[in-house]
């Protein structure tokens, strides 16, 4: 009974949590607040009022329009409440809560490769314990984008975790310069101690050209670098050395910004993203931390707050987590060597550790959440972060300075009754600025700018006959760099599209719009999408009619039985044609025997199928047809022990007409990816027109078989 009121109370405030709004028809804004309230000890307070709080923007009090204790905090349902709860979980009209969406933003431009398997240890106990039935989950990387949308299904997420690598380092010194971007910050801030330890690691350096009588010493001393009157001595040798670490100091920060940029904004994005989901939005940004360049001429402060800005907007939390763990943070400065004195190291060292850490502690900060540091106990981490939410107050406010001027605006909130209290929430947003032109509305977008409303409509329609034709296969594969993918292939026929015509070459455009679907009609996943613009001249239309458009997808979906469906739109008279495909994706987590799809290749009888193009369905009279198969889950895989077989068969009008011989497995790998099983099939004597080549996979030893089967067609 508690639970319907739960999901009740919910449900009526769910629309508040989708972050800052305009008001239709005015310049006005609202702004939403999600606010935690901690004591002294931690611990959450939960038994505030409106009367408490006082909120402030740039200074000036703002009056809430909305306030009310959410999670933990909701007030005990009253006597009416509950029976009225009780009669809507009855007629099955109670309204489900949202849940949270988790965004997990792994930063792999910032990670070192000791502190990925860190990270991807850590958030292995977010899908195995941490996770809650109605959470949705999503991991993005900062150098790759998404790995993994947004899922419930935790083996799923599991699996996209372990595809986490590490990648390279993200800012190497420069070219012929040792001096981290740490370092180089601290130089161009003008930090004397940083500056006199570089210029001596240079001076230190094997076949230094900074020696007593070098020309360049002495021409630094005369222009007023260090002490003149020992242009010849070790302060203009010095002097000399601290210019050209001034010079290395702004390249070396500045390659570090652009990376650092990058993470910020692929940061913003997701935030931005999580705008139009409903409930409690999360992002867990996981990283060894970067630089902004403070107290610089580079600095990229602003470029923080548009991260705040973005999270007020979505009404989104971050938290950050230090995945440097307790290694030390002296690393920045160990290139000097044992001739640097050792004041000027461990200084150095101690600034280099805090100053990582800086900019990942005001991320959270300035959007409400909390970072956590100083652990090689990630795990412990990840959970505090997702029990720190389960208790807060949602707020709202009009804010009394209407200005459009496009500045940043401060929030504070305060409990004035009880000054120790912590109260966190997000730190500011940027004001509408009325010299530009205000956003349009934002919908989201597939490839090539096709709108995702508008494909989910145009797929959740009946898939058109006639038309374009388009046909559909996909098939099940799982490789290590990859884990378990749903590869699409669809191949439309060009040969009905209209063509313009200009300057002599054949323009059209073709738009493909794809998804998965469940046994009971749902989609699963957000839909695929590409625009292919067309342009050829005489003779290449003449080729592309005939070999038609090719288009490939790889999905990640859970274990399960989908149909995928493909479209193809010709932009300009639209024309539309579809076509469909069914795929089982195997659990190989249950042990049991699996194979991939089938992937074909076509060549002449001899030829080595290795150098064949996957997935050609068209076979010429005469060829032969070779095809690869993996295998999953044998018994005694690797062993002698181990007895699978296999055959393929051609098939006809529901017919078997002709079969390989039977052939052993191999069952082999390259010491970390299994390495296909690969035959040919004769077609000589068989007529032009569609077949089908299935493929029996055999365990003996398990006594269990798998079949699986590819469509082509002989010409």
């Amino acid at each position: 009974m508690r639970r319907a009121v739960a999901l009740l109370l919910a449900g009526l405030v769910a629309p508040a949590s989708h972050g800052q709004q305009v008001v239709p028809g005015t310049a006005a804004e609202v702004v939403q607040l999600d606010v935690v309230v901690t004591d002294s000890n931690g611990r959450p307070v939960r038994d505030l009022t409106l009367a408490d709080f006082l909120v402030q923007e740039d200074g000036k009090p703002q009056k809430l329009s909305l306030f009310v204790p959410s999670g933990s905090n909701a007030p005990e349902p009253t006597e009416e409440e509950l029976v009225a709860a009780e009669a809507a979980e009855a007629a099955g009209e109670a309204p489900k809560s949202p849940g949270r969406s988790i965004a997990v933003v792994v930063d792999d431009l910032h990670i070192a490769p000791e502190s990925i398997e860190l990270a991807r240890r850590a958030l292995r106990r977010l899908p195995r314990e941490l996770m809650r039935d109605d959470d949705s989950v999503a991991l993005v990387t900062t150098a790759h984008g998404v790995i993994q949308q947004f899922t419930k299904d935790t083996a799923t997420l599991g699996q996209a975790i372990e595809r986490l690598i590490a990648q390279a380092p993200a800012f190497p010194p420069a070219a012929h310069s040792q001096m981290t971007a740490v370092q180089a910050e601290l130089i161009l801030r003008g930090d004397r101690n940083a500056r006199k330890l570089a210029a001596k690691s240079l001076i230190a350096e094997p076949g230094s050209i900074f020696d007593t009588a070098g020309p360049r010493a002495a021409i630094a001393a005369a222009n007023g670098g260090g002490n003149t009157s020992a242009a010849g001595g070790d302060a203009g040798k010095e002097a000399a050395a601290e210019d050209e670490v001034q010079r290395q100091a702004r390249g070396v920060l500045a390659e570090a910004l652009r990376y650092s940029v990058a993470s910020l904004s692929g940061v913003e994005d997701v935030l931005r993203g999580l705008g139009a989901r409903p409930g409690r939005k999360l992002c867990l940004l996981v990283s060894d931390g970067f630089l902004v360049g403070r107290g610089t001429s580079d600095e990229r402060t602003r470029d923080l707050q548009r991260v705040t800005d973005a999270a007020t907007r979505a009404g989104a939390v971050v938290y950050t987590l230090d995945t440097r763990g307790l290694i030390s943070g002296g690393a920045d400065a160990s290139i000097a060597g044992n001739s640097v004195q050792p004041e000027f190291k461990a200084g150095i060292d101690a600034q280099s550790s805090a100053i990582y850490r800086t900019t990942l502690r005001d991320i959270a900060l300035d959007t409400g959440g909390l970072f956590v540091s100083g652990t090689n106990e990630m795990a412990a981490g990840i959970a505090r972060m997702l029990a720190d939410n389960a208790a807060y107050y949602l707020m709202a406010y009009e804010p009394t300075n209407t200005k459009r001027d496009g500045r940043f605006r401060r929030i504070k909130v305060r409990v004035p009754a009880h000054a120790n209290y912590d109260v966190r929430t997000r730190a500011g947003y940027f004001a509408r600025d009325a010299k530009k032109p205000g956003p349009p509305p934002q919908r989201a977008v597939l490839d090539g700018g096709l709108d995702l409303d508008e494909a989910r409509e145009a797929l959740a329609q009946p898939l058109p006959g006639g038309g374009i034709p388009v046909s559909v296969d996909a098939a099940f594969l799982d490789l290590p760099a990859t884990g378990p993918q749903a590869l699409v292939r669809a191949h439309v026929e060009l040969a009905g599209l209209v063509w313009d015509k200009a300057e002599g070459r054949n323009h059209a455009t073709v738009e493909l719009l794809g998804s998965a679907y469940g046994p009971s009609g749902q989609a699963v996943g957000a839909p695929f999408g590409q625009r292919a613009e067309l342009n050829f001249s005489d003779a290449e239309l003449k080729r592309a009619v005939a070999a038609g458009l090719e288009f490939q997808q790889s999905l990640s979906l859970p274990p399960g039985r989908y149909d995928v469906r493909v479209l193809a739109r010709e932009k300009r008279i639209g024309q539309v044609g579809g076509g469909s495909a069914p795929i089982e994706m195997p659990d190989l987590a249950d042990g049991a025997l699996a194979a991939s799809g089938v992937f074909l290749a076509s060549a002449k009888a001899g030829a080595d199928p290795q150098t064949q193009a996957r997935g050609v369905r068209r076979v010429k009279k005469g060829e032969n047809l070779f095809f690869q198969v993996y295998v999953y889950n044998a018994e005694g895989a690797g062993t002698r022990a181990a007895d699978v077989v296999l055959q393929a068969q051609v098939w006809s009008n529901g017919k078997p007409i002709a079969a390989s011989k039977v052939q052993p497995a191999k069952l082999a790998t390259d010491g970390v990816t299994p390495i296909p099983e690969t035959n040919e099939v004769g077609l000589s004597g068989l007529a032009p027109g569609p077949y089908e080549l299935r493929v029996v996979v055999v365990d003996r030893k398990a006594e269990a078989t798998v079949k699986r089967s590819a469509a082509f067609e002989i010409e």
